[in-house]
């Protein structure tokens, strides 16, 4: 009885071993879920990339300098059209310089009516002052108490009777009425326009005329004329 159930429980056993490994063959092979942690942890990476905050930061600076660019260009086009305008305003608020005095045909010197800057010795100070205008400085002789008035190109002086007892040029820029001749010209320049003078040396040329004496200073380096005056010949 014995011998015949132990081949019973023997042929049993295999069958049984053979019966759990198919099971846990089975149960091995089948997919297992995946873990909700683990599908948490894979999709939280792949959504980091799509976080719009670069996006933000990355467009921001982009669009910045285009602003800064434009408003530079307006700020400089505003400068450039403020300083033209200043320039404008100041060319126009600027004084036009004095016009030069120009001497009638008739005023220039002659022997029977020595002048210069067309005025006669002896003319009133009003006269003079109304004829010319603002003076540049004015001030007293007061040796010979001659009141001295400058204008710049040419001065006058009155005695104490108020009347004129000089003339004397002392600019290039200006016509003293001598038909032509100004300082900076040479002594034969001035010798084929007035004449041969009453007397002449390498510092002095001279012309004496109705009680008047008309003054050359001469440059000896060069014989060019420096100042021209005329005063009474007393």
């Amino acid at each position: 009885m014995n011998n015949l159930i132990r081949p019973i429980l023997v042929g049993c056993v295999p069958v049984a071993i053979a019966s759990f490994l198919v099971t846990g063959c089975q149960e091995s092979s089948a997919p297992a879920p995946k873990p909700t942690i683990d599908v948490t942890a894979t999709y939280r990476p792949t959504q980091q990339p799509q976080d719009p905050a670069p996006t933000s930061v990355v467009a921001v600076p982009t669009a910045t300098p285009a602003v800064d660019d434009s408003t530079k260009h307006e700020a400089q086009v505003a400068g450039i059209t403020k300083v033209d305008q200043g320039d404008l305003a100041q060319s126009i608020a600027s004084p036009k310089p004095t016009a030069k005095p120009k001497i009638k045909a008739e005023d220039a010197y002659q022997q029977e009516k020595p002048t210069l800057m067309g005025l006669k010795l002896g003319t009133a100070k009003a006269t003079v002052l109304e004829r010319f205008g603002k003076v540049k400085n004015q001030f007293t002789m007061d040796e010979d108490n001659i009141e001295v008035y400058d204008f710049n190109d040419f001065s006058v002086g009155f005695n104490s009777k108020g009347t004129l007892e000089f003339v004397d040029v002392h600019s290039i820029d200006i016509d003293p009425g001598l038909h032509g001749l100004r300082l900076g010209q040479n002594v034969q320049d001035a010798i084929n326009i007035l004449g041969k003078p009453d007397s002449k040396s390498a510092y002095v040329l001279a012309y004496k005329a109705q009680g008047t004496l008309l003054k050359l200073d001469i440059d000896p380096n060069d014989n060019t004329i420096q100042s021209i005056k005329l005063f009474a010949n007393s």
